[in-house]
């Protein structure tokens, strides 16, 4: 069986800061790569996970999809 991404698959993204302004409050932990964070300055602190762990602590969020 094989594993990893399938072809043409991404895993990251685009969406502005506003989107995500919109959805997230002031206050909320926010988890991006290590990198990311050190290549603008920031700090934070580590974190492992599993897949269990995730869904756990995932929250459902309503998004309005707009068409440009």
């Amino acid at each position: 069986m094989a594993r990893g991404k399938t072809k043409g698959a991404t895993s990251f993204i685009v969406v502005t800061l506003d989107q995500l302004n919109n959805v997230l409050k002031p206050n909320a932990n926010v988890m991006v790569s290590r990198k990311f964070a050190e290549a603008l300055g920031l700090e934070g602190t580590q974190t492992t996970s599993t897949k269990q762990d995730i869904v756990a602590n995932s929250n459902t969020v309503e998004v309005e999809t707009v068409d440009f």
